[in-house]
């Protein structure tokens, strides 16, 4: 992705090149999105647990997940003959 800020010698700021500045930015950036990354493998360990336990809710919870599946299979449009 091509950021919207970069000029024509490729500089951040579209005066004169920096790439002190552009490796720092880039830096900012890699670290924000690693830190949303582990964000985000929290919830699905979190989501995991929550739904994959061995008491009555998680139980529940799986039969309803399955439930859900089930239902969302059986919407879809049947194919017409000549589909294909």
């Amino acid at each position: 992705m091509i950021h919207r800020d970069i000029g024509s010698h490729g500089s951040m700021t579209g005066r004169h090149p920096d790439p002190l500045k552009d490796a720092l930015d880039l830096q900012i950036r890699v670290r924000s999105l690693r830190a949303l990354l582990e964000l985000q493998r929290w919830q699905i360990e979190v989501l995991s647990d929550r739904l994959y336990s061995s008491d009555p809710g998680g139980i529940a919870a799986r039969r309803l997940l399955a439930l859900k599946r089930s239902e969302t299979d059986s919407l879809q449009a049947p194919k017409a003959v000549n589909d294909p």
